[in-house]
């Protein structure tokens, strides 16, 4: 067990410099966009309770505070009256409500009672239009719908956290959305939070490499996690944070240079996709095969399309166990096409046959309308 933990402690100390190393090949202005967001978010998460707003209303009720002592010490002094006549004469002058005077009021008196009045209603026009100013300007119903998206995060589970709203972020969370699933995003960036949080997704400001940024976001409830964020060390940093957090997730993290995939995947990724080679191998297809990288265009990406392409699970104890393709009849049952076959061991089936013998757990990948597809996973879920 020791050197288990010795192994991962190493691991970890790579990982980080080689984090390092890639961000110091970053280029110079996207190095500086990010620091310059990670400034706004930390002046941001910084201010908490001494917002600005916050800041010049307690200093208000100080002022307050202070005219009040102030003018009750002053009658005692100056005119020598008792300290509730002293406190109350205070507060009906701060006041304005025209009450007769309850001390007689020398020279000395006066003078006083014009600095308390100059500086009692000045202090409380301040409060006011403080008040008025937080009431009005927006500032209060963007608190407000903070909180009451911070209550809708907290009742969760099994959503999914998207790390990065950038371009290929947004796409992430429009394909995730359109197949019903909840979605919470993380992001550095006060901007794109607000665009998440006006396309109607639920968003968390914060470094997606930060442990109470992630737990806001319930990541310890949630099914799934895409690290969208770039450079490939933030990604590294919020894979490592996420499976810390949540032993179970299913990561799926996006990698900008070749060599930072088996980092990721020791990190904890369970999939790491790269952006370029993706890219190239679907402009290849189009070029070499048009036709089938249409169609698969057309059923894994046109959501006007009714067909679709999802995986379904047999059951554990699955009556269809060690019975080939035919015999089970769920093609023929639900229409749908059972394309492939991925099997306990991890191997995989490409193309499945009449005669392709399925076993419990497996995983079948078809093709289908959504009504075929929930008809397949209906009968696929049924036990023995």
């Amino acid at each position: 067990m020791g050197w288990r933990c010795e192994q991962f402690e190493y691991q970890q100390k790579v990982d980080l410099i080689v984090a390092g190393r890639e961000e110091q090949k970053r280029q110079p202005q996207e190095r500086l966009q990010d620091a310059t967001d990670r400034l706004l978010l930390a002046t941001r998460l910084g201010r908490g309770s001494d917002s600005r707003t916050e800041r010049r209303f307690l200093g208000g009720i100080i002022a307050g505070f202070l005219v009040l002592v102030g003018g009750t010490i002053g009658y005692v002094l100056v005119e020598n009256a008792g300290w509730f006549d002293s406190l109350y004469m205070t507060i009906v002058t701060i006041s304005t409500v025209g009450y007769s005077e309850i001390i007689p009021l020398g020279t000395g008196g006066r003078v006083l009672n014009i600095f308390v009045i100059l500086f009692g209603v000045g202090t409380v026009l301040y409060v006011a239009s403080i008040l008025a100013e937080y009431l009005f300007s927006g500032e209060l119903r963007e608190i407000i719908g903070q909180r009451r998206m911070n209550r809708h995060i907290a009742g969760m589970t099994g959503h999914y956290v998207v790390c990065g709203y950038g371009r290929t972020g947004e796409q992430v969370v429009s394909e995730l959305t359109h197949s019903a699933k909840e979605v919470v995003v993380v992001d550095v960036s006060e901007q794109n939070v607000a665009r998440a949080t006006e396309a109607g997704v639920s968003a968390v400001l914060g470094d997606s490499g930060s442990d109470e940024t992630l737990r806001e976001a319930g990541i310890e409830r949630a099914a799934g996690m895409v690290a969208a964020v770039a450079p490939d060390a933030s990604v590294l940093m919020a894979v490592l944070s996420a499976r810390a957090l949540n032993p179970d997730l299913n990561i799926v993290a996006r990698a900008d240079n070749e060599e930072s995939e088996s980092k990721l995947r020791s990190a904890g990724a369970n999939r790491v996709l790269s952006i370029h080679r993706i890219a190239g191998h679907r402009l290849a297809n189009m070029v070499v095969r048009p036709e089938v990288a249409e169609f698969l265009e057309l059923v894994l990406t046109d959501h006007e399309v009714e067909v679709e392409m999802d995986t379904v699970r047999l059951a554990e104890s699955s009556p269809f166990d060690k019975m080939t393709l035919s015999e089970t009849n769920l093609i023929e049952r639900t229409s749908a096409n059972i394309v492939g076959i991925r099997k306990r061991g991890g191997s995989v089936t490409v193309v499945a046959t009449p005669g392709t013998i399925v076993n419990s757990t497996d995983i079948l990948v078809a093709i289908g309308t959504t009504h075929q597809l929930d008809e397949l996973k209906e009968m696929a879920s049924v036990g023995a």
